[in-house]
């Protein structure tokens, strides 16, 4: 009998079902504990499969139900769900009011996969094309970066660094010194750290880099290569924490808001410790310690906003001055000691006004390098330092299809340089500069219909009463969407150079700048004429291609090598010119899973002194970079990446010598000998090809702390892995068919480490 009722009860439901009914359930979903609203509930009538969404008061209605018994099921995110039963009337209302008690149900995990960030595809547009930008997610997914790295995610084609050195950045066949470093607008000097970590700018306070080089505004510094500006991270409105420790460095920042509403500060440090894990009684190993920090205070004022920067960057190495011997190890005799430490203060305020954005900077910056050098016939001692003071005020106007740029840069900075030697035959020497620069500049740019712009701009500098002339044009065309073209000229000049030695092998553990002004007796003012043509082709939101050619002629370069085989100059030096020419081509790919970047780059670089020449250092004909990223799942992910420079050239040295990078397998940072190239060819040795495999790995977990979510990852790389012995130089034989070659980096697990986000 129960069986038959309890059978009959959905044909009677649905017998009703097909009768008018004008009956209505109404009612009102509140939260149990604050009684409020609950807007978004769900109200189900599941026999007769009815479902209603509450609105924004709680408020739901259904109409036209069945006569008799039903149940209304209301299910609520974070609420318990609940069934209540009605009897409902042939005809009129029934009001329901519901009440739900909270209670938090852990969802499962959504996979959500969008194109992974990487170089080429990431840019915001402000990047003049065909120069290159990146974002600190494209950094951070590099493939070749063992840890992220500013610098080394913007190397590759025309843009170059000497391999598993810490040097800076050679754009275009330029030296190193011709770059210049902004942060947030502030002058930086010999930004980069020795003995495994490269550049001194923090990921963890960037939020992106790109380079100026091409055809640079007339607002940046002046310099032969072009520049590299780094913009730091705008400050949260919550505070928040990010860091990481590893076998290379520490580092941590923090930002978060301050009282003043819209205000915002952000603080960074980092360190490094090269001797950390040297083995004991081994004089070889690198000893010291690098750092750096910034802070970022920034603030509405006066309709604008206005950003403060303080930044410090310091260094300090000692290594032997004995190469390890056939008998032995190094004897424990007097070491080279290397330091350089730069500071830079500075403030910028932007607004706009009638359409007008008005940027007004000042800034000072200072830099001083040190080294007691062992020389072979007497211990030499250089100290160089450089004070930088300034300010630029600029004003950009115009339309959507016109825009100029016109402003005013003055320019002060104080330069001296020191060579002393325990040696009573040989005097010190000195030279000191006071160089004031002040320059004018306008820069236009207009659309030429719908697919062409041109970029034109001028600068007028002025130092000892004469004016250099600074002019530079950009055109770029689009004949279709998917495809760029530009071609640009510009002229640059440079008015501090450095007198360190860029052909010396210690450059791999001093690499600071040791710069000297003109006006000083015998410095001129460097002057560049650079072209370029460039295209790309990006078919899709995911692929980019791009290729270039390029020429440059310099003309007043101080050129130290020819004349000084010590790692910067002890006295003499020459003026030269320099032609560099090439060709270049990168791509990028990104898909959910996967990105791939590569890149090559084909080079002529040649420096010429009087009726002589050679290839500088870092003049490699070819080379070549690529790698790829794979993300399995989106918490972990693994790198390949893969570098090569084919057709190198460089200078023996003089005297024992050995050098390692670091690495963890036999505890490098390595440096031991006195080694100079007196008396050898510049470029003479043709150095075998170089080349390496990296491997790297990644896993992150999220973690509830608090009310806020943590993240904690795992990192680590190999490189080298396929166990390359590349060479760095030979060391000038006794026998010349016997050259004794200097091995580079073996293999090495170069980074272990934890990082985290809070």
């Amino acid at each position: 009998m129960v069986a038959f009722v309890l059978g009959a009860v959905p044909f009677l439901l649905a017998l009703q079902a097909t009768q008018p009914s004008s009956a209505s359930i109404v009612g009102t979903v509140r939260d149990a504990e604050t009684g409020g609203p609950l807007a978004g509930a769900t109200v189900v009538l599941p026999e007769l499969d009815r479902l209603v969404v509450t609105g924004a008061d709680g408020r739901y209605l259904l109409r036209h139900v069945a006569a008799g018994p039903q149940h209304v099921a209301v299910r609520f995110i974070g609420h318990a769900p609940r069934t209540l039963h009605a009897l409902v009337p042939p005809a009129g209302q029934v009001e329901i009011n519901v009440s739900l008690v909270a209670l938090p149900h852990r969802l499962a995990a959504l996979e959500v996969r969008t194109p992974i960030a990487v170089r080429g595809l990431d840019s915001d547009g402000s990047t003049v094309f065909p120069d290159r930008a990146a974002s600190i997610a494209a950094v951070v997914n590099h493939p070749l970066a063992a840890e992220p790295d500013v610098f080394q995610a913007l190397s590759g084609g025309e843009v170059q660094q000497r391999p598993e050195t810490p040097e800076g950045m050679h754009i275009r066949g330029g030296e190193s010194d011709q770059t210049s470093y902004l942060l947030d607008g502030v002058p930086v000097f010999s930004p980069y750290h020795a003995a495994g970590v490269s550049s001194a700018w923090n990921p963890d306070a960037i939020a992106e880099l790109h380079i100026a080089a091409a055809a640079p505004s007339p607002t940046y510094p002046h310099a032969l290569s072009g520049t590299v500006a780094g913009t730091t991270r705008t400050p949260g409105s919550a505070f928040r924490t990010q860091g990481a420790v590893s076998t290379t460095q520490a580092r941590l920042t923090a930002d978060g808001p301050l009282g003043v509403a819209g205000a915002g500060y952000l603080i960074s440090a980092r360190s490094g410790m090269p001797g950390l894990l040297a083995k004991a009684n081994e004089p070889s190993y690198l000893k010291g310690e690098t750092r750096d920090w910034l802070g970022t205070l920034e603030a509405p004022a006066a309709s604008g906003r206005l950003r403060f920067l303080m930044y410090d960057n310091a260094n300090e190495l000692d290594a032997a001055a004995s190469a390890q011997t056939l008998d032995g190890p190094a004897p424990a005799a007097r070491r080279h000691v290397f330091s350089w430490r730069s500071r830079s203060l500075g403030a910028q305020w932007r607004g706009t006004f009638a359409g007008t954005s008005i940027d007004v900077r000042s800034w000072r910056a200072t830099g001083r390098a040190a080294a007691e050098w062992v020389a072979p016939a007497s211990p030499v001692e250089v100290t160089s330092s450089r004070v930088d003071e300034g300010g630029l005020v600029s004003l950009d106007f115009g339309s959507d299809g016109a825009r100029t740029v016109v402003g005013l840069r003055l320019e002060r900075s104080g330069t001296s340089y020191r060579v002393r030697s325990d040696s009573a035959a040989d005097p010190d020497w000195r030279l000191g500069a006071r160089t004031m620069v002040t320059t004018a500049f306008a820069e236009h740019q207009r659309a030429l219909g719908t697919r062409t712009t041109m970029r034109t701009a001028i600068s007028l500098a002025s130092m000892g009463g004469s004016v250099r002339t600074g002019p530079r044009a950009e055109v770029g065309w689009r004949p279709i969407d998917q495809v760029r073209l530009s071609g640009s000229y510009s002229r640059s000049h440079q008015f501090t150079q450095s007198l360190r030695n860029a052909e010396s092998v210690v450059g791999s553990v001093f690499p600071a700048d040791l710069p000297i002004g003109a006006g000083a007796p015998g410095i001129p003012v460097a002057r560049s004429d650079l072209g370029v043509l460039a295209g790309e082709y990006q078919p899709g939101a995911g692929l980019r291609i791009g290729i270039q050619a390029y020429d440059r002629v310099s003309r007043g370069l101080l050129l130290v090598a020819p004349r000084d085989g010590d790692p910067f100059s002890t006295g003499d030096f020459v003026v030269g010119s320099g032609r560099a020419h090439g060709l270049s081509a990168d791509a990028s790919l990104s898909r959910a899973h996967y990105a791939l970047l590569a890149s090559y780059g084909m080079q002529t670089v040649k420096l010429q002194y009087g009726d002589s020449s050679y290839v500088p250092d870092h003049g490699a004909t070819h080379v070549l970079e690529g790698g790829v990223i794979v993300f399995p799942t989106p918490t972990f992910s693994m790198r390949v990446g893969g570098t090569g420079a084919l057709r190198r050239r460089g200078t023996p040295v003089n005297g024992g010598f050995e050098w390692e990078s670091c690495n963890l397998l036999d505890r490098g940072c390595e440096f031991g000998g006195s080694p100079n190239q007196t008396g050898e060819s510049l470029g003479a040795s043709r150095l075998p090809p170089y080349w390496r495999v990296d491997v790297g790995f990644r896993k992150h977990w999220h973690l509830e702390v608090g009310e806020r979510d943590a993240l904690v990852a795992l990192f680590g790389s190999v490189t080298n892995i396929l166990s390359r012995k590349n060479i760095l130089t030979y060391s000038a034989p006794r026998f010349p068919a016997n050259p004794a070659a200097i091995e580079m980096r073996p293999l090495a697990p170069l980074v272990l480490g934890l990082d985290w986000r809070f």
